[in-house]
């Protein structure tokens, strides 16, 4: 079964599946890759960028990345060029202990990004200005609004959702119908690894039923929900 543990800016996975069919989502990846337990190359994608897993000998672990984030943002600015995904050398090895426990894992994971001087540890990208996105930010972050739809949550900001929907692309650089989704997606995958049912799970994060939970995740993220649980 995969590990799978979250963060504010990113989701840690430690994969047992592999066979990941080509997508694209609105998260950035860094994929660690090495033939031991030190990785010294990354294979890095951003957001709305169509690609799939390396094969799972050589990847250890990779992180999903809030693409509202400080690291999404510097991701994009420093170390791709293009919109294509980028293999690279790291500056300093992550040393991958794929059975340490979660705060362990967490601890490797901060202190490697900070090692090779990708930025991280802020709120929100502090590109987005507008304090209103900010807000919705944060609370999508929060698991607020997933079971609303977009003219909803409209009202609530005094907009209208033509105008909703156009701003919040222009201001934070992903649509929030995908935002939206891969919140979505984040919370199903968390109440799952805390035990609760796939129904449950779909439900509660804003799906309509369990089996479109299945189709979202299948076609965001290249496999289905119970392949990434086995």
């Amino acid at each position: 079964m995969s590990r799978i543990f979250f963060e504010n800016e990113y989701v840690i996975v430690v994969p047992s599946f592999e066979d990941v069919a080509r997508h694209k989502h609105s998260f950035c990846h860094i994929f660690f890759l090495g033939q031991d337990k030190d990785c010294d190359e990354i294979y890095v994608t951003g957001s709305g960028m169509l690609h799939t897993m390396p094969k799972r000998e050589a990847c250890k672990l990779f992180l999903m990345i809030d693409p509202t984030s400080d690291l999404a943002a510097y991701i994009q600015s420093n170390l791709l060029d293009g919109d294509k995904p980028k293999r690279m050398k790291t500056t300093k090895a992550f040393r991958c202990e794929e059975d340490a426990d979660e705060e362990t894992l967490k601890d490797s994971v901060n202190h490697w990004l900070t090692e090779n001087g990708l930025r991280f540890g802020k709120d929100v990208n502090e590109t987005v200005e507008d304090y209103r996105f900010v807000k919705l930010i944060r609370e999508i972050r929060d698991y607020k609004h997933l079971e609303k739809r977009i003219d909803e949550i409209a009202t609530e900001y005094n907009l209208s959702e033509s105008r909703l929907s156009h701003a919040f692309k222009e201001s934070v650089g992903v649509s929030l119908k995908g935002y939206l989704t891969i919140a979505r997606l984040k919370y199903a995958y968390k109440l799952v690894m805390e035990g609760k049912s796939k129904t449950y799970a779909a439900l509660e994060a804003g799906f309509a039923s369990p089996s479109h939970l299945a189709y979202i995740c299948k076609k965001q993220m290249g496999i289905s929900i119970t392949d990434v649980l086995k």
